[in-house]
């Protein structure tokens, strides 16, 4: 999919418009491409389904252009990897806590019984997503020679876990319209306790 294509754009706010108003199942491909002023065509030629457009819409609500640099660099020291990882955390809990992410989140939560193809099209899209990020990140950072070997696919969910579980207790388990104050995340202690558990190939030679 083309990154700078006018009708996905008209198409991705058409839908985020729709689906927060009326939730997903409500919402047609018709009145989808009415609302982004294209035709069904269009619509189907970008997107093979309505499923695909939910998640290409969240998706976009908690990724930034940056995402695909920081999972191709090459990490040579430890100082580069704790700047990597804190970046990225920063990036995904300011994803994580979009109200607007949140409320679309609510939708696949509620359609995933009945539809569980929306909630396997959202996972693929944004969370495996984050997760496989954090994965090659430290599994650069492993063939650099930086840290030792270690279990990236776990290392990832204790990464990532706080992050979601903040998310969770701040925004999408508080009822919408709710006058409570987000409790801020010290984003920066967590990656540093995470960082804790890391065995540093520098720090042994």
């Amino acid at each position: 999919m083309e990154r700078h294509d006018v009708k996905v754009a008209q198409i991705r706010a058409a839908a985020k418009t729709l689906f927060l108003r009326h939730g997903f199942a409500n919402v047609s491909t018709a009145a989808l491409a009415k609302e982004a002023g294209v035709s069904k065509e269009t619509l189907y030629t970008r997107y093979p389904s309505k499923e695909a457009v939910l998640a290409d819409v969240l998706e976009r609500l908690i990724t930034t252009n940056e995402e695909p640099r920081v999972a191709a660099t090459t990490v040579t020291s430890r100082a580069g990897l704790e700047r990597e990882l804190r970046d990225l955390a920063h990036k995904l809990l300011a994803g994580l806590m979009d109200r607007e992410y949140m409320e679309l989140a609510r939708i696949v939560i509620a359609e995933t019984p009945r539809l569980p193809h929306v909630g396997e099209t959202f996972r693929a899209a944004v969370p495996d997503r984050a997760l496989a990020v954090v994965r090659r990140l430290l599994a650069a950072a492993r063939d650099a020679g930086v840290i030792e070997d270690m279990d990236v696919r776990n290392a990832a969910l204790l990464f990532v876990a706080p992050l979601v579980i903040h998310a969770l207790t701040q925004v999408l388990l508080v009822a919408p319209g709710t006058d409570q104050p987000v409790e801020a995340l010290d984003v920066d202690s967590c990656v540093s306790l995470f960082l804790r558990m890391i065995v540093f190939k520098e720090e042994t030679t």
